[in-house]
């Protein structure tokens, strides 16, 4: 059976109903304005019509249209923000190489094209400071087991505590 114009009312007066949203509140909401379909006959409506598939649908859809939203609002703010900081570096390069003591100071232009560049390195999603990390651990450790790691720990930490040393099969 097709949905009529009453099911899709239906429907929509249920999805209305917000979050909180159930049979008996639609029902109870119906009832109120007019004579109200029975409780039964909207279970009915809502498995035959699928309304629960229907309601997640649309609930994901108002997400995605949220996340779309505010992803296109975070990509705006940060081509404003990189564009903000290619002035202030321009800005601070012309300040530079017109130094006038009574306007601008040579550490304000310094400071204005460094925090340019850093304005526009964080709205481009860059790093703001270059760290690097080195790995200075001998590669033969990298071949040993945990058991045998866990080992070498157990007799480093006897010799710390001044053990001797016992030999594998001891």
């Amino acid at each position: 059976m097709p949905e009529s114009t009453k099911h899709r009312h239906a429907f929509e007066r249920y999805w209305r109903l917000g979050p909180e949203r159930s049979i008996e509140r639609l029902h109870a909401a119906m009832e109120a304005e007019a004579k109200a379909p029975s409780l039964r006959t909207l279970y009915g409506w809502s498995s035959r019509y699928r309304w629960q598939d229907r309601v997640a649908d649309l609930e994901r859809k108002a997400r995605e249209t949220e996340d779309d939203a505010r992803i296109a609002a975070i990509r705006e703010m940060q081509e404003r923000q990189a564009k903000e900081g290619l002035l202030l570096q321009q800005r601070g390069a012309q300040w530079l190489a017109q130094v006038n003591d009574e306007q601008v100071s040579p550490e304000a232009a310094i400071r204005a094209v460094v925090e340019g560049a850093r304005l526009e390195r964080l709205a481009r999603g860059e790093p703001t400071e270059r760290t690097e990390i080195h790995n200075d651990a001998d590669p033969r450790l990298e071949r040993l087991s945990d058991e045998e790691l866990d080992r070498l720990i157990e007799l480093a930490e006897g010799l710390v505590r001044g053990a001797e040393p016992s030999r594998p099969g001891d």
